[in-house]
């Protein structure tokens, strides 16, 4: 059965403001990085079966993961609003740029403690405005950790810049399992690292206080339900969908939003609440989007040098925290020198015609096809 994590703020009927990462996990964990005993191990950077999306749209693949975070949208949005003044028209262009020009998400739907968003020509001062955004929001670490990249170019460019970090932590921490989940999907098994509730005692006065972090939504069968964990973060939560997928995230999370209407229900005795742990540090770049001139009016010569997504995500017994950044980086193609004129060649050293014709006939009274040089006289 597939699920999905959705992490965003307060449930609201507007789409966007919920959303700050979702992840549609269809497919099999990385099998090595998870059972491995070693709990300090590291997070996972390189996957096969992932498919980064920038938009919520895209179509789940049942053999794939699809993981979508809004930081890219945010940097395409400040580009778009800030520096283009409207949509972001490419050549050629890609369903990739339309879905984005569409703004589904604005910046306006994630609180602005959450995030940093810049654009403008790249610089020492844009630079160390947005070193000084991130140290003051969220410290040294992060600052230093997600900085803009290095310049790779003297040539004038702009970018824009979106960073977003979220830190829920759970009042009470969950339970390391001690054993594994067995996680199954595509005939396949892979045993995982898990938290939660091995089994629910209300006698138990830790096991009261988790379950005063867990709401349960339409409970169907054990393969069809929904569940909200809450943080200390009043404006945030943790939707844990274990549901069918729909054609797209975008209509799986409507139907999950639809389904959670009703009264949430609590755990009751001897159940178990698993849930697997998820690690990974992943780099993007959206190849399709890159060295794609700008057709806008005003911007001739204008090309988006680099579309790029960093995403960083860790759910386990302590809470969820997600670190993101996107990046857009535009470049102006440089003037080439003026050419010096090469002398043409009229060489017939190659396959060529010959054809004799009156100057007002229609038709030649001579034509050959010369292929080879059997009719030329030898040297």
């Amino acid at each position: 059965m597939d699920w999905i994590i959705i992490i965003g703020g307060k449930m609201k009927r507007k789409l966007g403001s919920i959303i700050s990462i979702l992840i549609s996990l269809c497919s099999m964990f990385n099998v090595s990085a998870c059972t491995n005993g070693n709990e300090s191990q590291s997070a996972i950077t390189k996957t096969e079966h992932t498919i980064i999306s920038s938009h919520l749209e895209d179509q789940i693949n049942l053999s794939n993961n699809l993981l979508y975070c809004a930081s890219f949208q945010m940097a395409w949005n400040i580009m778009r609003d800030q520096i283009i003044k409207g949509d972001i028209i490419l050549e050629p262009d890609t369903p990739l740029a339309k879905n984005l020009n569409r703004q589904l998400q604005r910046n306006n739907d994630i609180s602005s403690g959450s995030y940093v968003a810049v654009a403008g020509e790249l610089s020492k001062n844009l630079a160390a405005r947005i070193e000084k955004e991130l140290h003051e929001k969220f410290g040294e670490q992060v600052a230093h950790e997600f900085n803009i990249p290095q310049a790779t170019s003297s040539a004038r460019q702009l970018i824009a810049y979106a960073f977003l970090y979220k830190n829920l932590e759970f009042p009470t921490e969950f339970e390391r399992l001690d054993d594994p989940i067995a996680f199954i999907a595509n005939g396949r098994e892979a045993h995982v690292k898990g938290f939660g509730i091995p089994s629910f005692s209300s006698s138990n006065r830790r096991h009261e206080k988790l379950s005063n972090q867990v709401s349960i939504f339409d409970y169907r069968n054990e393969n069809d339900f929904i569940l909200v964990l809450t943080s200390k973060s009043n404006d945030d939560q943790i939707i844990m969908a274990k549901v069918p997928p729909n054609k797209t995230l975008l209509q799986t999370y409507t139907t999950v939003l639809h389904r959670m209407g009703v009264n949430a229900s609590e755990l009751r005795e001897n159940e178990p609440l698993r849930i697997p742990k998820v690690d990974f540090d992943i780099t993007h770049s959206f190849t399709e989007l890159e060295n794609k001139r700008i057709l806008n009016k005003g911007w001739e010569g204008w090309f988006i040098a680099k579309a790029t997504h960093d995403i960083k995500f860790k759910l386990d017994e302590k809470g969820a925290v997600l670190k993101s950044r996107g990046f857009l980086n535009m470049m102006k193609e440089e003037v080439p020198p003026p050419s010096v004129e090469k002398p043409r060649k009229f060489v017939f050293d190659k396959p060529f015609l010959i054809c004799l014709k009156q100057k007002n006939g229609d038709y030649p009274y001579f034509a050959l096809w010369l292929s080879n040089p059997e009719l030329f006289l030898k040297k």
